[in-house]
């Protein structure tokens, strides 16, 4: 009997091989090959990966990007805080952050800002010898946030008189040359000529009625419709009665006569270029309309 069972086993196995050879066998060869693995041993397959990873990317948010102070009094110091936080998937980094005139900026926090936290950004504005009215101070924050790399931020307020401040009842303008005022009027254009000058001297005051500027913007008429006689004299001898001071040492203002000469050249140079460019913009606007 079992001499019969083995017959039949080598005589099926012949079959399938010679049905392979010959190509007349009825099983398949992954039947064949089936059979020569166990079913718990399958081929292994290699994974792939449909998923896409996002970027990572930092991104800035603010709790306010103008903050409120209402009204100031000229002896106090106005301080808040911006929280920044970091809505992206990687870490924010906080390069600087550069107040205008008239306020500092720290960080009793975290320059390095990990996904879904937040650091502290300080603010401080210092009214003293500051003009009564409105104010309106920015702060540029510089960081590697895909959104804004590049934020500013707004602080407002209004600022009256303080019973202690400017003995008199007079606010002088050479004020501004003096005390805390100085670091921002004085020492920024120290050492400075012409454009330099102008920015760390004049532009404090000259620009954008955005930011609360008292002073008119460079490109205004009320700059530009003037001599080199006139600016010499206005920026030396100043303006009366308005927040214009005068620049010169004989009036215990911070310019030599080199450094008013060098900022009577820039805004020459400065009204050239202007009247030129609107030269060529009204021609080509003409050269346009002809062809119309």
């Amino acid at each position: 009997m079992k001499q019969s069972r083995m017959l039949a086993s080598v005589l099926v196995l012949a079959a399938i091989v010679g049905g392979l050879v010959f190509g007349t066998g009825s099983l398949s060869s992954n039947a064949v090959l089936a059979g020569f693995f166990s079913p718990t041993d399958p081929v292994k397959k290699t994974p792939v990966d449909t998923v896409k990873k996002a970027p990572k990317n930092a991104i800035l948010t603010v709790n306010e990007e103008t903050h409120e102070f209402g009204k100031i009094e000229q002896n106090s110091i106005a301080q808040t805080v911006f929280i920044l936080g970091n809505t992206g998937t990687d870490t924010l980094e906080i390069f600087s952050a550069n107040p205008s005139c008239g306020c500092t900026a720290s960080f009793p926090g975290k320059k390095r800002i990990p996904p879904g936290d937040t650091s502290q950004l300080k603010i401080s504005f210092d009214p003293h010898n500051k003009a009564e009215g409105d104010m309106t101070k920015t702060i540029s924050v510089v960081s590697n946030s895909i959104k804004d790399p590049q934020k500013i931020l707004r602080i407002h307020g209004t600022i009256y008189k303080s019973k202690l401040a400017h003995a008199g009842g007079v606010m002088h303008m050479d004020g501004v040359f003096q005390g805390n005022c100085a670091t921002c009027h004085v020492d920024k254009g120290k050492g400075e000529l012409g454009a330099k000058l102008y920015d760390a001297d004049c532009a404090i005051c000259h620009g954008s009625k955005v930011d609360n500027k008292p002073g008119p913007d460079i490109t205004a008429d009320g700059m530009m419709n003037h001599d080199a006689k006139q600016w010499k004299s206005i920026i030396a001898e100043g303006v009366p009665n308005t927040n214009m001071p005068a620049f010169a040492l004989k009036h215990k203002g911070p310019l030599n006569d080199e450094e008013i000469a060098s900022l009577v050249d820039y805004l020459g140079a400065f009204k050239k270029n202007l009247i030129r460019e609107k030269q060529l913009k009204s021609s080509t606007g003409g050269a346009q309309g002809s062809i119309r």
